[in-house]
Formats: C-alpha cells, structure tokens, sequence
C-alpha cells in the first residue's frame, strides 16, 4: 500500500527512474555490441580467446616496458661510450688518425652487416631500414665523424687496391709472356 502511495504521490520521480533505467539498459546494449565488434575485429570466438587475446596485449605491454628500460640504460651507457670515444679518438697523433680511419673502415661493413641480420632476425617484419638509418647517423654524429670523410676515404682505400691488383695482373702477365719466349 505504501508502494501505490509512492507511485502516486511521486510521479516525476517515478518517470525520472524510467527515464534512468532506460539510459542504463541503452549503455548496457552499447557495450555488449560494441563487445562483439572488438571480438569480430581480434578473430576470437569465445570470451576464453578474448581472454587470451587480452594476455597476449599484458605480455606485449610487458615487454615494451622492459624494451624501454633497456632502450634508457642503453642510451646512458652510449652516451657514457660516445664520450669515452671522443676523448679517445682526439689522442692519436694526426699521422695516426689516416691509420685509424682506415682501420674503422676496413671493420665497419662487417660489424654493420651482422648486426642489422642480428636485428632482421628480431624484428622481422617490422624491421625499419628507415630507423637503421637514423641510427647509423647518430652513431656518426656520436663518434664525430664526417660521413664525407669516411666515405671519401673509403672510395681512395677502393682506389688503391684496385691500382694494386692492375699492377699485379700486369706483372703475371708479363712474366707468363717471358716466360713463354724462352
């Protein structure tokens, strides 16, 4: 009987929790549909794969968290290196620096290489020769070299060795052409 009085006496409460009730089942329709189009959209069939799913993106956010550790104690310790390189690489004497550039030349392809397979192979698809790129020339601007230097060293260090196989070849050729006179 109270309940009637209620109903009675308070009608604008009565429709404000209708009113209420039914923004309520609305949003509750919302989410469920929108439910199903997160679940369509990941190809998971059941809540237990949606689950699945869901801890697959924990591990993933996991390891971009370790992936950013890693990056900023890499970064300090590049630093730390940079630094210790530049002060090193002002200490030879200047008929030195031609050795020690060729020298760098000389192991740089191969340290390159293997390491950009290294980071193919842990990458894979989402490897970016565009960010490879921009590292190689932080790398340059770390260690204070002038691309145009190093580049045009390595052209001369081609240069010679080309020179010195014509040479070789030449000289074969004309000790075979003696020694096929006696």
């Amino acid at each position: 009987m109270q309940k009637d009085k209620t109903s009675i006496l308070n009608p604008i409460r009565h429709i404000k929790s209708n009113q209420q009730l039914t923004t309520i089942t609305e949003e509750i329709e919302e989410l469920k549909s929108r439910k199903e189009q997160l679940i369509f959209q990941a190809e998971c069939s059941t809540d237990k794969d949606m689950m699945n799913l869901s801890k697959k993106y924990g591990q993933m956010n996991n390891n971009l968290d370790i992936l950013d550790s890693q990056d900023i104690s890499l970064q300090k310790q590049l630093e730390k290196d940079a630094a210790a390189f530049r002060e090193e690489k002002f200490r030879p004497e200047p008929e030195q620096y031609t050795e020690l550039l060729d020298n760098r030349i000389q192991i740089r392809p191969d340290f390159r290489d293997k390491l950009i397979e290294q980071l193919k192979g842990t990458f894979g698809k989402y490897y970016d020769y565009h960010h490879r790129d921009i590292a190689a020339n932080e790398v340059d601007y770390l260690n204070v070299e002038y691309p145009d230097v190093f580049s045009h060293r390595a052209w001369e260090l081609k240069y010679q060795r080309e020179q010195e196989m014509r040479r070789n070849q030449s000289a074969r050729t004309k000790k075979k052409s003696y020694d096929i006179e006696l």
